[in-house]
């Protein structure tokens, strides 16, 4: 990416790319302020829940729209598809109509019987499709241009999200059409040795967890490569992009078998009447501790927007938290959790930490590093970008103090977990409004990573 195409982004006024960033942030947020009413642990959380199929949707349209901003700063940053701007373009306009489809269709799909809706959002899926393909080819070809490790781990993250995008496609239909056609459903199911019932629960299981962890990679890979002016950066961050890159093609791996077969990851460590799923051991520790030592690398780099590169390390590790260490203790804990039942004497709190890992570590946080990204490439004043990534930090740190507290202090509905989780929570969103602001500011741009020369490796 060259030198003059990364200042572009911070001086032009209203580029392309600046407007359809703008518009997303704008439309996330909307959806994101929504989801309060749709999935929150203070109101539908009961023993024995099973996934809701609206709200499944519903946040759907918010992941999808994640993906697709994220996928096109990554093709900014990365200069990937610079020889020509159909891939560019596949890309931006790709956006949109993800982010467009699969958010209203979320609204209103409640139900398979939701017809119309549930196609809306089908063909926000086929948006996905063509973002992620055209990502993987385009980092891939960049990775070879450019050798360097960052390029490879995006590459191989936006690979696996498309696997998971694909085994989210046939599960779909399996749910809405069922074992039709027999030949193909029920004839692949039966090869596999299972039934096609189990199949499409085996694909579901890999889909969900794939796809917001390949997300995770690819921000990480995204955040390094900005950054970092040295052709290689420093050992730290070079040992966990490797880490990372590593952990993403085991865990594609795992989940692509998994997700199309009877054979499912071992239970580890297998402790009172349970253990850690095999699966949720790669994730957590082949990808998301690589993702705090690379940023934590990045961080300690002397390299310009150090509360940008340490805010994003805080929010790799606040996630490390409450997915592998927090999860694992109660995976290895059912003794007190039991999958929530109410006669568990932590029952209440595993069915708090089931929305607590699922919405806030792989929405949230993710949601507000890219939002860091943003105001690094966007933001024009660097007062109005310093108190736009202050106030999300600040609600992000109190929005896990009050998830914490709920899960090993206080589960009451209305009592000091759910205080501090909800200052926590419309803190992010006064955050994103100052994000958004800073974003379309006219100051002054700011002296940041965008306007440092870069590296031959580097530049396009």
């Amino acid at each position: 990416m060259s030198q003059t195409r990364e200042k572009s982004l911070a001086e032009t006024l209203w580029s392309p790319e600046k407007r359809v960033v703008v518009a997303m942030l704008v439309w996330l947020t909307l959806l994101a302020v929504g989801s309060a009413f749709v999935s929150t642990p203070f109101f539908d959380q009961h023993e024995g829940m099973a996934p809701d199929y609206a709200h499944t949707m519903y946040l759907h349209g918010l992941l999808i729209g994640m993906v697709g901003l994220l996928g096109l700063i990554a093709m900014d940053v990365f200069g990937a598809g610079h020889k020509s701007r159909t891939a560019h373009n596949l890309v931006l306009w790709g956006t949109l109509g993800a982010a467009l489809f699969s958010g209203i269709g979320g609204i209103f799909d409640h139900s398979v019987e939701d017809t119309f809706f549930l196609w809306m959002q089908i063909l926000s899926f086929f948006f996905l499709d063509e973002i992620l393909i055209t990502l993987t080819f385009a980092l891939f070809y960049r990775a070879v241009e450019t050798r360097v490790i960052a390029t490879w781990l995006a590459a191989f993250a936006a690979l696996s999200g498309f696997i998971s995008a694909v085994m989210g496609h046939i599960a779909g239909w399996i749910l809405e059409f069922g074992d039709y056609p027999k030949i193909f459903v029920g004839g692949y199911a039966a090869l596999a040795a299972e039934t096609w019932q189990s199949l499409l629960t085996h694909l579901i299981s890999a889909h969900a967890h794939e796809m917001v962890v390949a997300v995770l990679a690819l921000l990480v890979a995204t955040t390094c490569f900005f950054f970092s002016r040295e052709e290689r950066g420093n050992k730290l961050m070079r040992f966990g992009l490797w880490w990372t890159a590593i952990g993403t093609i085991a865990m594609t791996v795992v989940y692509v078998v998994s997700g199309f077969s009877q054979a499912q990851p071992p239970m580890l460590f297998a402790h009172t009447i349970s253990g850690i799923g095999g699966d949720d051991f790669v994730t957590g520790v082949g990808v998301m501790l690589g993702a705090v030592i690379s940023l934590v690398g990045l961080g300690i780099e002397r390299l310009p927007g150090p509360l940008t590169r340490w805010g994003s390390a805080v929010l790799s590790a606040l996630l490390l938290v409450i997915v592998p260490v927090i999860g694992y203790y109660i995976e290895t804990h059912e003794n007190l959790f039991n999958h929530g039942a109410t006669s568990a004497p932590r029952g209440a709190a595993d069915l708090i930490y089931g929305w607590y890992h699922q919405d806030f570590a792989f929405f949230i946080l993710p949601a507000v590093m890219i939002l860091l990204l943003v105001l690094q490439l966007f933001a024009r004043d660097e007062r109005q970008r310093k108190a736009a990534i202050w106030t999300l930090l600040a609600g992000t740190f109190l929005a896990f103090l009050g998830g914490v507290f709920y899960v090993f202090v206080s589960s009451a509905v209305y009592g000091i977990s759910f205080v501090v989780a909800t200052i926590g929570m419309v803190l992010i969103v006064i955050g994103a409004v100052l994000a958004i602001w800073a974003t379309v500011g006219r100051a002054q741009p700011i002296a940041n990573a965008a306007q440092k020369p870069l590296p031959r490796a580097h530049a396009s």
